[in-house]
């Protein structure tokens, strides 16, 4: 195969690859009212709003068909280590898609995309149609490793880069 073959192939593995990437972001459809309470954070793409940040946790607490309160909630170097907080609003702009959720930190805005949820809401997964941040959420301190692979799975069917997770420690 001669070099420009070569470079022609090269585009179009390129091309398929942004595509990929860039393929639409399913929402999963989700009661608002089912997501309440508490949820423990498992695993996520690292951000620099969460360095150093153990023992996350994030709280649910409906206000209206469309708003949520949320309160996200971590210990700051270790689980014993200062309590760190910051409340937001989530709010459905589509009751037809209510997992599609805008959230809002006092001005700071963005998707906030539920995109996988258990059936029974033992888990939830938030994501980003950027599939930049990614947020795999549990009822409970741990997933079933079963559970947590088929998450994985359908995440990086979904363009997520699971291979750079950050596994949150939790008590």
């Amino acid at each position: 195969m001669g070099f420009s073959s070569r470079i022609a192939q090269l585009g179009l593995v390129a091309s398929l690859a942004l595509a990929c990437s860039e393929a639409p972001l399913d929402v999963a459809h989700v009661d608002l009212g089912k997501m309440e309470g508490r949820w423990y954070e498992i695993a996520s793409i690292p951000r620099s709003t969460q360095a150093g940040c153990t023992g996350t946790t994030a709280t649910y607490e409906r206000k209206s068909a469309s708003e949520l309160l949320v309160v996200n909630e971590c210990h700051q170097g270790n689980l014993s280590g200062p309590l760190r907080s910051v409340a937001g609003r989530a709010v459905a702009t589509d009751l037809a898609q209510p997992g599609k959720l805008s959230l809002n930190f006092g001005g700071f805005y963005g998707d906030y995309w539920v995109i996988d949820v258990g059936e029974h809401y033992e888990y939830l997964v938030v994501g980003h149609p950027s599939r930049d941040y990614l947020w795999i959420m549990s009822r409970a301190t741990s997933l079933p490793q079963a559970t947590l692979d088929g998450v994985l799975d359908r995440a990086k069917q979904n363009g997520f880069p699971t291979g750079i997770l950050s596994y949150t420690k939790q008590q």
